[in-house]
């Protein structure tokens, strides 16, 4: 029996950027909806010295040499919906009294998951722009800046991927406005069952080919 997946994030070369484990909550026609508790560890890429891509500028990123580093999620839990067809995930992210910070909109490309045995996953392609919505549902964009010096690189998206990507942000948004799911209150009151232990990263596994839609 499943009881986690792991969240992949690749880049348009292929390269592995982000490696979560989390929770399986549920699998239905909604999406495939996880856990990602305060604690949890995953491996997220950093340059061999230990910066973090922020840390350098977007022309220089290419050249630098990376690896996958163990971190661990602090902050916020993350209740995290994937909606198979859609080229997002919403994030419910909870203060650590549980109740509700913001939703979270990370476009990225449409969830592709997978299983090995064992083993299950979802894997993805960040698509830098994001959307930030408070309780009250005013919402703002996030990364715009990165989204955009990423047009026309041969690892990321063309002006007419980033015309699609906006467009899927715009009809995210319009869902916000609208209260429409996911943002009609629906796991707003979500608990995590306190028997729960923590996602855990596989020994070995996290790592094979990924996975297409």
């Amino acid at each position: 029996m499943i009881d986690q997946v792991l969240y992949r994030d690749f880049r348009g070369d292929g390269s592995l950027v982000m490696v979560v484990p989390q929770r399986l909550v549920s699998h239905d026609k909604r999406g495939i909806l996880a856990w990602r508790p305060v604690g949890t560890p995953y491996l997220f890429r950093r340059t061999l010295d230990g910066r973090d891509r922020r840390e350098i500028p977007f022309r220089e990123r290419h050249t630098a040499q990376w690896q996958l580093a163990p971190m661990t999620w602090t902050g916020l839990h993350v209740l995290h919906l994937f909606r198979p067809d859609h080229a997002h995930s919403v994030w419910w992210m909870f203060n650590p009294d549980f109740s509700l910070n913001r939703w979270y909109v990370n476009l990225e490309a449409p969830p592709a998951p997978w299983r090995d045995g064992d083993l299950a996953g979802i894997d993805t392609f960040d698509h830098a722009l994001d959307i930030v919505v408070p309780p009250d549902r005013t919402w703002r964009w996030k990364d715009e800046d990165e989204y955009q010096e990423r047009i026309g690189h041969p690892a990321y998206w063309s002006e007419d991927g980033a015309k699609e990507i906006r467009a899927e942000g715009e009809r995210v948004v319009a869902d916000i406005e609208a209260g429409r799911f996911p943002f009609d209150g629906m796991w707003t009151d979500f608990r995590p069952d306190p028997a729960w232990p923590l996602p855990e990263l596989p020994a070995s596994g996290w790592d094979r080919p990924r996975s297409r839609l």
